[in-house]
């Protein structure tokens, strides 16, 4: 999903997400929270009310910007307790969750079916036969016969995403598969193409937020069988 200077991205507890800049013309400042689970409880129980964002688009209206601003400046100023923060944030994340519902006319992400270019669905199924081998976009646009230009082109009309960022989403989908189903962590590494265990984790935590060994106690269901948005 696009997001702007307007429109904020929601992303619950594992699900895959990627913050890319889209638009290099100008400095930008981005704000992120990742909220621990035993602090959303908390505040859940509190408050009686589950926070989940019911869309990941989120309309930043003057007062949800307002709210930035104030948790911004709470986090900058170093002397402000940290309740006062928590307290600002929870109201921030509660005007967020609100502001996510005025809009959920979200479409619906890409789906592997005959409006995905061939040569596409080619190269996301060589990524996910390949997953653990070392290799570059420039060697899957090949593969499937097309100039880079085109192979960028075709992944940003089709699934408004990088070859890049795909390939990363690829990743973490097998990891996520391989961690949740109770593997050694080592194994998983080098098994997909990690040098160090050490550098698998850093991957894992970079793209969900948690690290192998927290995510797998946390999963208690089924993972889906993509995390990418394109069925199997």
């Amino acid at each position: 999903m696009d997001y702007s200077e307007n429109i904020a991205l929601g992303a619950n507890a594992f699900e895959s997400h990627d913050m890319v800049l889209l638009d290099d013309s100008g400095p930008c400042l981005f704000l992120a929270f990742m909220l621990s689970k035993p602090w959303l409880d908390a505040r859940s129980q509190a408050l009686g009310r589950n926070f989940r964002f019911p869309s990941p688009r989120i309309p930043i209206h003057p007062a949800l910007r307002q709210a930035c601003w104030r948790v911004l400046d709470l986090i900058l100023a170093l002397d402000t307790p940290r309740d006062a923060v928590d307290e600002e944030v929870g109201l921030l994340l509660e005007a967020a969750i609100q502001a996510s519902t005025e809009q959920v006319d979200v479409p619906p992400p890409a789906a592997m079916g005959p409006t995905l270019d061939h040569r596409l669905r080619k190269a996301i199924a060589h990524m996910r036969e390949h997953v653990a081998e070392k290799t570059t976009v420039d060697d899957i646009a090949a593969k499937v016969g097309l100039s880079r230009a085109h192979f960028f082109a075709l992944f940003r009309d089709q699934l408004n995403a990088t070859p890049q960022v795909f390939w990363s989403a690829v990743r973490v989908e097998e990891a996520m598969r391989r961690v949740s189903e109770g593997l050694p962590l080592t194994d998983v590494a080098l098994d997909l193409g990690f040098s160090a265990p050490g550098n698998f984790s850093r991957f894992f935590k970079e793209h969900t937020g948690v690290s192998p060994s927290i995510f797998r106690r946390a999963v208690r269901a089924p993972l889906p069988n993509t995390v990418t948005g394109i069925p199997r």
